[in-house]
């Protein structure tokens, strides 16, 4: 058996797993999203592939080393002009060019650079909405009494929805836990759970995914009253319809999107707003 030719069988092997593990990273929403409906790919959750991606990107470094050693001698040719070793070769310098215009594009956000990421960060916002936004961030990491008092429900209330509809849980488990036990994804036991209370409650943070949804569409996902919203927004100055996009009702206002999402919360509190006189 030759070293050599397992270490570069095995070099190809993991670049084409690494690759198909980084065109998946690439596309898909992080965790919040992928775990509140139990999102997989060939067999594999989120967090797996970001775990098989790190610990092969670890092995490729370490045959990459060994791959080296091994091919010094050509390697040490590519540096030498004449039979004279020379570390700024042409080829080094056009090299050393490529490798920093990718690194020092991608810092700055320049085009295209900032057009490649920007296309990923579409797709996985796109596929945020199918995959359905939790009410937090790792909602489903919450135990079961706990999340209830986040959503400002009663937890005897949930228990015994939960129970009605034949609902296996114990008040310490999670709602992964539970939904798990009970072959269900998170999101599919919190609609449910909200059965038991009067409307969902928008969360805390910018809900991935936003800027693509119309104010109708938010109030009904969350169950917000989108027309406190709108009359709230006068009192600034400012119209709109439910119609409007997140995303373009904040350009074309000049609203950063937190800004803007935290007067949509704000309109939701239903108290007196102080009115500035005319």
């Amino acid at each position: 058996m030759k070293t050599q030719r397992v270490i570069s069988l095995s070099l190809g092997l993991v670049f084409i797993v690494m690759l198909v593990s980084s065109g998946i990273l690439y596309f898909i929403p992080d965790r919040r999203v992928t775990d509140w409906g139990f999102w997989s790919f060939l067999g594999l959750d989120k967090q797996q592939w970001d775990n098989l991606h790190i610990n092969l990107g670890i092995l490729f470094l370490i045959l990459l080393v060994w791959h080296i050693y091994y091919n010094w001698k050509p390697i040490k040719n590519y540096l030498k002009e004449k039979k004279k070793f020379i570390l700024l070769t042409r080829e080094f310098n056009l090299s050393l060019f490529l490798v920093s215009l990718f690194m020092v594009g991608t810092i700055t956000m320049t085009f295209p650079f900032n057009f490649l990421v920007n296309i990923g960060n579409g797709i996985k916002a796109f596929n945020a909405l199918d995959e359905g936004m939790p009410p937090f961030g790792y909602a489903e990491q919450t135990l079961l009494r706990d999340y209830s008092v986040l959503n400002h429900l009663d937890y005897d209330d949930v228990a015994k929805r939960l129970e009605d509809e034949g609902i296996v849980f114990k008040e310490k488990e999670t709602l992964k836990e539970i939904a798990t036990h009970n072959d269900m994804t998170p999101k599919m036991l919190n609609s449910i759970i909200v059965m038991a209370g009067n409307r969902l409650q928008l969360p805390s943070d910018l809900p991935v995914g936003i800027a693509h949804k119309t104010l109708h569409q938010l109030g009904e996902e969350y169950g917000a009253d989108i027309n406190y919203f709108i009359e709230y927004m006068k009192i600034y100055g400012i119209s709109t319809n439910a119609q409007a996009t997140f995303k373009k009702l904040a350009k074309s206002n000049h609203l950063h999107p937190a800004t803007l999402y935290n007067m949509l919360l704000a309109s939701q509190m239903k108290v007196n707003v102080f009115k500035p006189k005319d």
